[in-house]
């Protein structure tokens, strides 16, 4: 079983903090590889055959581009992998642009594509109270019907633990075909 995970999050301290806590879920695994200009880590499983494989992406320009990979991952993988998103809500649509909404790009982008998403965000500071019922009705839209939400407190462990749980729901969905 091969994983693939693109993680969204414009903050280098939090990209790492991501890291951290998908080496500490998933401690079979031993890195192979990073390429920090392209924000890629690869992973292998000690214990079995297979892999993790993770995108560190930190604006929308370079998140459109991953979305579009994972779609034809997904197609070449089949029963054989799994893929995932976990986006930041708050985040610049190019590097040096202020932050903005633009998680819900990403989110519909993920819904059009069937592709799994959690939202791992720190809102605190942003003016997003209004966002909270926009999130069940896009979950409605999703082949999975649900969009787990985390907007208080970034958490990576469980956000991975929520992306978890979605790969065990059966779906209709075709993921983008």
């Amino acid at each position: 079983m091969i994983d693939v995970i693109l993680v969204i999050e414009d903050k280098k301290e939090e990209r790492d903090a991501a890291m951290q806590a998908i080496k500490k879920l998933n401690p079979h695994v031993t890195e192979l590889a990073e390429a920090e200009f392209m924000g890629l880590v690869a992973l292998k499983s000690s214990n079995a055959e297979g892999g993790l494989m993770v995108w560190l992406t930190p604006d929308l320009e370079w998140a459109k581009h991953r979305l579009e990979l994972l779609q034809k991952i997904t197609k070449v993988l089949g029963d054989k992998g799994r893929v995932g998103v976990i986006t930041d809500l708050m985040l610049p649509a190019r590097k040096d642009m202020k932050d903005e909404p633009n998680g819900l790009i990403v989110i519909s982008k993920c819904i059009e594509a069937g592709l799994p998403v959690v939202v791992c965000s720190d809102t605190d500071h942003h003016d997003v109270a209004w966002l909270r019922p926009v999130f069940p009705i896009l979950g409605k839209a999703h082949p999975v019907g649900n969009i787990p939400v985390i907007l208080d407190k970034k958490d990576w462990e469980k956000a991975l633990n929520l992306l978890a749980e979605i790969w065990q729901i059966p779906t209709n969905s075709h993921h983008g075909e």
